[in-house]
């Protein structure tokens, strides 16, 4: 497969959704590939509408690369749909999960987001796509916990659609205001000390030194937050530093004009998000 020429390297890291990207077999125009329509793609057996995927592609033949995301606290798929579009339309096979996130710090959120990788993976492999390069993307929650599944917590779920064994891990994770910190932080008592702690498996502090050629970017906005769900930037600063120290390729992106939860189509995260998914793929 052919590498990203250097044009294309750049054009990924600084444009917005519709700008021209290129994956190791195929281009996108300038104004960005035309998309296929949406399918649904369950990832435990039996199906469950809370258990399930939306994927689309550029509808250019291609081994297009794999992204997978998640969403945040109680929201549903649509909340990070613009990201999965503009992320297609730069040239990638997306895989828009909705998962429980209800549960806070537990074993099953993970067990469900690393799941969902696997099965994103296996699909892709029978759809042509490009399993050398996966990234994980993750808002809020499903950046914080997204972030321990793709270091490898969580482990096996018992109802996953691919069986015990075939379980993968990505290469890139981007995560957006994730609260890394959640397993032992209460977010709704003022981020008061969290008694008892979370489990393990949904720790992302605690699976670090798990996949360790993972690169990790954490992005975060530097605008008022006016969600209830806080996440100061020192949240993403810390868990970068102890991913550096640890010896992780881990970068904080600041998001000029960022907010929490205005994150839809043309805004300041979603323009972020896609240009350093861009910009992972490239170096991939």
């Amino acid at each position: 497969m052919r590498p990203m020429s250097a044009g294309a390297m750049i054009a990924a890291v600084v444009c917005a959704a519709g700008c021209s990207a290129q994956d190791a077999g195929s281009t996108c125009p300038s104004e960005g590939c035309e998309l296929t329509e949406a399918r649904t793609l369950a990832y435990t057996e039996p199906a469950s509408v809370l258990r399930e995927m939306s994927v689309i592609a550029p509808t250019l033949d291609g081994s297009w690369p794999v992204v997978i995301l998640a969403h945040g606290t109680s929201q549903h798929r649509s909340a990070v749909s613009d990201w999965a579009t503009g992320i297609a339309a730069e040239g990638a096979l997306t895989y828009n999960v909705a998962w429980p996130s209800g549960g806070g710090a537990a074993e099953a959120s993970a067990q469900n987001l690393a799941c969902a990788v696997s099965v994103a993976v296996d699909d892709a492999e029978a759809h042509g796509g490009d399993t050398s390069r996966v990234v994980f993307v993750g808002h809020s929650l499903g950046a914080a916990i997204g972030a321990a599944a793709a270091l490898g917590g969580g482990g096996h779920l018992d109802e996953c659609a691919v069986p015990e064994g075939d379980d993968a891990l990505p290469d890139a994770f981007v995560g957006y205001e994730g609260p890394y910190d959640h397993a032992t932080v209460d977010y709704t008592n003022d981020r008061a000390p969290l008694d008892p702690p979370g489990d393990a498996a949904a720790d992302p502090y605690a699976q670090i030194g798990g996949n360790p050629d993972l690169v990790l970017r954490l992005l975060h906005g530097d605008a008022e937050d006016f969600s209830w769900f806080d996440v100061p930037l020192s949240v993403s600063e810390d868990f970068a530093a102890a991913l550096r120290e640890a010896g992780y390729d881990a970068e904080v992106v600041v998001v000029e004009g960022g907010e929490h939860i205005e994150i839809w189509e043309d805004t300041p995260p979603q323009r972020a998000v896609v240009a350093q998914v861009g910009e992972l793929l490239a170096d991939l």
